[in-house]
């Protein structure tokens, strides 16, 4: 990380960090409207508008990959060691993998009819909601953490990506108690390929702040890595 640090910090390579927090700041919009979305869905009821957004979301993410592109090719021609080209390449990746995902959940959930959504009950749908609601938070902490990369010290970064642990963790257990709450549902109205198409939303779901928690778990291995 030490290597990165001055790397990021160089005035020659701060279109890299600028683009970088570019990046971040996409992925960061896919995920709010991503939450957008949801919150028509749950709580105001309204599938068709919902489905529209989710469309946006789609959008946004191809705009990301996009920048992500351009970042890369970037990357690929700055005057850099071959271990800190690795590191950035792989970084900017993981990163792009919170925008796939938060996609994949918004195709997931438009191919499925909103009356099979809705009959899960509002307990379930609540909760649903509560894991994208942590994941937009855990996102926007680290879009803030990539904004202060060239400055952060040790101490102040590992209290960041401690959050966003915690916040994956919250999700891990809301995603097991919905899991809980879908098998005591005495009758399904709907077909067992539908309850697959449910569970792997589900899944989806909890795996955006997986995908968070990754990029900062990387980053905090760059940053005790001694290279």
């Amino acid at each position: 990380m030490g290597s990165l640090k001055n790397f990021l910090q160089s005035r020659n390579e701060e279109d890299v960090l600028e683009k970088s927090i570019l990046h971040m700041k996409k992925v960061l919009e896919c995920v709010v409207e991503f939450e957008r979305g949801c919150t028509i869905y749950i709580q105001e009821k309204n599938p068709e508008l919902a489905f529209e957004i989710f469309k946006r979301v789609d959008i946004l993410e191809h705009e990301a990959d996009i920048i992500r592109r351009d970042l890369l090719v970037h990357i690929s021609k700055s005057e850099l060691i071959p271990q800190l080209r690795e590191d950035l390449t792989h970084l900017v990746q993981q990163i792009d993998r919170i925008a796939n995902t938060t996609d994949g959940a918004a195709r997931r959930v438009s191919g499925i009819a909103p009356q099979h959504i809705q009959s899960l009950g509002d307990e379930i749908l609540e909760n649903m909601q509560k894991i994208v609601h942590h994941s937009v938070s855990a996102t926007k902490i680290l879009f803030n953490l990539i904004k202060s990369l060239p400055e952060i010290e040790d101490k102040e970064l590992f209290t960041i990506t401690e959050k966003i642990q915690t916040i994956e963790h919250t999700c891990d257990v809301i995603h097991s108690n919905i899991y809980e709450m879908l098998n005591k549902i005495p009758e399904i109205s709907f077909n067992h390929f539908v309850a697959i198409q449910i569970s792997n939303f589900v899944d989806l779901l909890e795996t955006i702040s997986d995908k968070v928690e990754d990029v900062a778990d990387y980053i905090e291995m760059l940053k005790t890595a001694k290279r």
